[in-house]
């Protein structure tokens, strides 16, 4: 009997860890590639890649976690402070020329 009851406090203890929550934070996963489907902080924009960059023309350049901005309920990744602050001069025709280039260049991504 108390082997019976070991197993089955066991296995509940297993399956409600198992179960899939809305918040991230709670997952125990370290890494994920782009099949992962964990909740990714809302917004996050152009892939990590340097929106100031983007809005410039260079599609190549890669964000970092150093330099990000959230912006109208997305996250804007930058390469530098400089770019970042860039970036901020202007938001709104900053982020439009973004995502058009973004858009436009999605071709060749």
């Amino acid at each position: 009997m108390k082997l019976l009851l070991i197993t089955l406090l066991s296995a509940f203890f297993l399956a409600s860890c198992a179960h899939h929550h809305k918040d991230v934070e709670h997952h125990h996963h370290k890494s994920c590639d782009k099949n992962c489907k964990l909740h990714h902080e809302k917004g996050e924009m152009f892939d990590k890649h340097c929106a100031q960059s983007i809005s410039e023309g260079d599609l190549h350049v890669k964000g970092s976690d150093d330099f990000k901005i959230k912006h109208a309920g997305h996250v804007y990744y930058f390469s530098s402070e400089e770019k970042l602050q860039k970036f901020k001069m202007d938001i709104e025709a900053s982020t439009k020329r973004a995502q058009k280039n973004w858009q436009v260049g999605g071709v060749n991504r």
